[in-house]
């Protein structure tokens, strides 16, 4: 729940109130609260996202999954390269930061961008349970491919409104899942992929079938603790991919607009900055990432303790 001082203070009148102090002894001050809060290594912090509500019944599901994933694992013996999970995430062309060293007092603070904030594209990632990562398969907002060459080790497409769409999703099968390690000789393999309505269509799950895998849907409400992307990845990639923006920015010398204003960095700019922050993304916390999400844990149960330990971050001790 959101926490400010003045709930403090008020959460503080009701315990002396309980305990009897009198309202002369004991005020619950700011300057209690400001001292409290110091003594005890609190202080006001902006939040970093919004905590997904678990739906009520979510420790049956967890087993149920549990349960429903050790069944394939037995039947079939994936080794750790057979097993990923994929998901997408939102990628914008303009990624200022919400705080900035200013002065005290003054009430306007501007941070400089290139005014393309809203401007995103959509990126799939994916990575297996060994801790290798996938090439990253980047949707542009746009109806064709830009013709300028693209770094290596990235797959760009395009779709008028930037959405991975059925189409796209057996596209990234065939182009990145099946060419995996072991894809082409089609080792028998599982797929975790999240209730989002178009990794359910039947030609996705034929495709699936046709790789010689098993598709294992996470369920509703519960990608904060079972999907890897989610648990472990998503925010150290954010992180270092903000990183390269700001170094960008900083650096200087941009290219205008008529208007005067910044233009946006390229679509070959963003794929570069998207390999290295992939780059930047800690293997070992991949690993730690399927045993948390209850993929890759060991069979007999030893492990199953580590979806309720802290996730390792992967990264400096940042803020997303």
């Amino acid at each position: 729940m959101p926490i400010t001082r003045a709930v403090i203070q008020l959460k503080a009148l009701e315990i002396a109130k309980d305990l009897n102090i009198p309202p002369t002894e004991f005020k619950a001050s700011f300057g209690w609260c400001r001292r409290m809060m110091r003594r005890n290594g609190l202080s006001l912090r902006r939040r970093t996202s919004l905590a997904q509500r678990l739906p009520s019944d979510f420790r049956e599901k967890l087993l149920s999954y549990q349960r429903y994933v050790i069944k394939l694992r037995k039947k079939h013996s994936y080794p750790l390269d057979q097993m990923g999970n994929a998901d997408q995430t939102p990628v914008f062309f303009d990624m200022p930061t919400s705080v900035t060293v200013h002065k005290k007092g003054d009430k306007s603070v501007i941070v400089r961008s290139t005014g393309n904030e809203k401007s995103r594209v959509t990126l799939m990632l994916a990575c297996l349970a060994d801790g290798t990562k996938l090439p990253p398969y980047l949707i542009l907002k746009r109806k064709t491919v830009p013709k300028e060459a693209m770094p290596a080790g990235i797959i760009v497409r395009a779709q008028a409104k930037g959405w991975m769409e059925t189409e796209l999703v057996v596209d990234w099968l065939k182009v990145v899942w099946g060419r995996r390690r072991g894809g082409l000789r089609k080792r028998r393999n599982m797929l975790v992929l999240d209730a989002f309505r178009g990794h359910l269509t039947e030609p996705v799950k034929k495709q699936v079938k046709a790789m010689n895998g098993d598709l294992v849907i996470i369920p509703g409400g519960m990608t904060s603790q079972l999907q890897v992307l989610d648990v472990v990845v998503n925010k150290p990639f954010k992180y270092h991919l903000r990183k390269r923006y700001t170094e960008w920015l900083l650096a200087g010398n941009h290219a205008l607009t008529p208007s005067g204003k910044i233009q946006k960095p390229s679509v070959r700019q963003l794929c570069e900055w998207i390999l290295q922050a992939w780059a930047d993304v800690s293997p070992e916390s991949i690993v730690n990432g399927f045993k948390k999400c209850c993929i890759s844990n060991a069979m007999d149960g030893s492990e199953d303790d580590v979806l309720w330990e802290e996730a390792e971050p992967g990264m400096p001790n940042q803020r997303k």
